[in-house]
């Protein structure tokens, strides 16, 4: 009788101890999956902010390139706006050159961009990835709310037969600017 509540005791005492350890392995996985987890949220967030900040305002489609306006902000303090852009190649590589770039605004002021606080206007696209361009203009007289008009000429050579080439005039109407 005693060796059968001994016998029972052990068993019990097998599983109880089973139990615990199985519970660990359980538990770890858990702090493993919560982990992952949070990675995914992650970049999910830094995904979600990127679309978000790429988001264009306004987009044009020339010679198979596209071009979008995805923000346009002031400085007061430094009498500037700063339009940024992504321009991407729908076909092939290509390489660009970006000329004549001006605004003008409400008031009928016109702008040209400063070439050397702005993007390189020589950029070389890949097929299907998009280039972030800076075009900024100094010396903006009365903080504009809006940019009435956005100029600029884009000759477009391929870069597997630079005699190919076109030439496309690209104009963006009623740029709402951002002041800081």
């Amino acid at each position: 009788m005693m060796k059968k509540h001994i016998l029972i005791s052990a068993i019990l005492l097998n599983g109880v101890f089973y139990a615990q350890s199985n519970c660990d392995n359980v538990k770890l996985e858990n702090t493993n999956l919560k982990s992952e987890i949070q990675t995914i949220k992650t970049e999910n967030d830094y995904l979600k902010k990127v679309l978000e900040i790429n988001a264009p305002i306004l987009e044009s489609e020339k010679d198979n390139n596209n071009f979008r306006i995805t923000k346009v902000v002031g400085n007061k303090t430094d009498k500037t706006i700063t339009i940024t852009s992504l321009i991407e190649a729908k076909d092939v590589d290509k390489n660009l050159v970006i000329q004549d770039i001006s605004i003008i605004d409400l008031g009928g002021e016109l702008y040209k961009a400063d070439l050397f606080k702005s993007s390189n206007t020589y950029p070389e696209l890949s097929t299907t990835v998009p280039m972030k361009l800076h075009f900024s203009f100094k010396d903006i007289v009365d903080n504009p709310l809006l940019i009435k008009i956005l100029r600029f000429r884009v000759n477009s050579s391929l870069k597997s037969n630079t005699f190919t080439k076109s030439n496309s005039d690209l104009e963006f109407r009623d740029l709402k600017v951002i002041w800081n």
